[in-house]
């Protein structure tokens, strides 16, 4: 069951024959256990959470084949970290695995099945602006990649972030020196740790932190010296074609500068990220474009660009198998969601997230109301415990991650149309959603 007013950790399900790592830091320095060999879609047991010290929690894989490890992940400051994970029964579809962050520390994450591709919406139908930020009308990207000259647009805009012991990346926004970054790369500093940017030629300068919002894996940091450097031109991730070139640059491994090539892959992908041990942590859900340019661990935070040289996303999040590190499979948060979220921050060091003022839980058919909130929004449009939600504004949801990521593309205060169903009758709900701050 998730509650999705609150962002926490709950949603994160039982590791599978994948593993997610977000690309956040410096690797983990324990090594991937090996793996069985399994059918290409079996159904896997729940995993017992957290194992003994030291030891990798183990789950049953097929009838007769041996049980595959989730390794647990060595934090910078060599604790190792644990949560609990739910203990439902999950297909591959659902593909779940371990996330380590840099110093923020690690938790679980889910890839969620993919949900309508027209599901995507934003509060404002226009590409969203920052502030000090003009941006009119954005035009399609060439149809290739000249990644010589995308490269030598990019880099001087793309930065190192250290933050302790863990390094990731971030891309300036204007010349006052707002960088845009994931949340997990500098929750370190909300503790007091010293924020370290390294730009492309070898300054390094202290940053301080403007916001964050866990709930969007998304924060902003402000930087001197950036007078000299032309910021990244935003893009409009809603104009995104499958198949369209990009270019992921970053500090992978602590390698600053790094350019690599691909294609998108897919859009509105919902990724469920969970970066920190508790279990009461906050939990990002993200509607993102999935890539095959490699991403590696620090690359988090860095700017996925079009061929016109033009953000189009924040990296985020890989997904492994076994013991390699890279198969193709990257996230990035859409820019039109970071733009809205760095705005918030940047204007008041705070972000918000949209809720519908229930708990929810996976049913046989839909999601499930489990609970109520009385007199917020679900209970004003209607709805009672043990609702099947079944589409969004059209678009059909089959899991709680679906529909939260549904939910989370859109803005506190936007009216959404729920089809559920009350036993036998079907019916639909008009809901204002309600907003929480994170």
């Amino acid at each position: 069951m998730v509650d999705e007013n609150r962002p926490t950790g709950e949603a994160a399900g039982e590791p599978s024959d994948s593993r997610y790592f977000g690309p956040f830091s410096e690797p983990p320095r324990s090594a991937l256990s090996s793996e069985a060999s399994y059918d290409p879609i079996p159904t896997f047991g729940s995993v017992s959470w957290p194992p003994p010290s030291g030891e990798p929690a183990q789950a049953a894989g097929p009838p007769g084949s041996a049980p595959f490890s989730a390794t647990t992940a060595i934090l910078p400051s060599g604790r190792t970290g644990r949560r609990p994970l739910s203990g439902s029964v999950i297909a591959v579809a659902a593909l779940t695995a371990l996330v380590i962050g840099a110093a923020a520390g690690f938790g679980g994450a889910t890839l969620a099945r993919q949900i309508d591709p027209s599901a995507a919406t934003t509060a404002n139908p226009s590409a969203p602006t920052l502030p000090g930020v003009t941006r009119g009308p954005v035009p399609p990207p060439p149809t290739s990649a000249n990644t010589v000259e995308i490269a030598k647009r990019v880099l001087p805009a793309t930065v190192m972030i250290q933050v302790g012991r863990g390094t990731g990346s971030g891309f300036l926004l204007d010349r006052e020196g707002r960088i845009v970054t994931n949340n997990h790369v500098v929750a370190g500093a909300a503790d007091g740790s010293r924020i370290r940017v390294i730009y492309s030629d070898g300054r390094r300068v202290n940053a301080v932190l403007v916001g964050r919002s866990p709930s969007y894996d998304i924060a902003v940091i402000k930087a001197s010296g950036a007078g000299s450097v032309q910021p990244i031109d935003l893009g409009d991730s809603d104009q995104v074609q499958v198949g369209e070139p990009v270019i992921a640059v970053g500090s992978p491994l602590g390698l600053a500068g790094t350019v690599t090539e691909g294609i998108v892959s897919a859009r509105n992908r919902p990724v469920v990220v969970s970066e920190s041990s508790d279990a009461d942590a906050p939990t990002a859900y993200i509607n993102a474009i999935q890539t095959d340019a490699p991403i590696n661990p620090g690359s988090s935070g860095g700017p996925l660009v079009d061929a016109g040289a033009r953000v189009i996303g924040v990296n985020s999040a890989i997904l492994t198998f076994g013991a390699s590190p890279n198969i193709g499979l990257g996230f990035a948060i859409p820019i039109n969601q970071v733009a809205t979220i760095a705005n918030l921050l940047i204007k008041n060091g705070k972000a918000s997230y949209p809720v519908i003022g229930a708990s929810v839980q996976d049913g046989a058919v839909g999601v499930e109301l489990s609970a109520v909130d009385p007199g917020g929004p679900a209970s004003k449009a209607g709805l009672r415990v043990k609702d099947l939600i079944t589409s969004v504004d059209g678009h059909h949801v089959d899991t709680m991650q679906e529909l939260i990521v549904d939910i989370r593309t859109r803005r506190p205060g936007d009216v959404v149309v729920l089809d559920y169903a009350r036993g036998s009758t079907r019916s639909q709900a008009r809901i204002t959603l309600g907003g929480r701050e994170g």
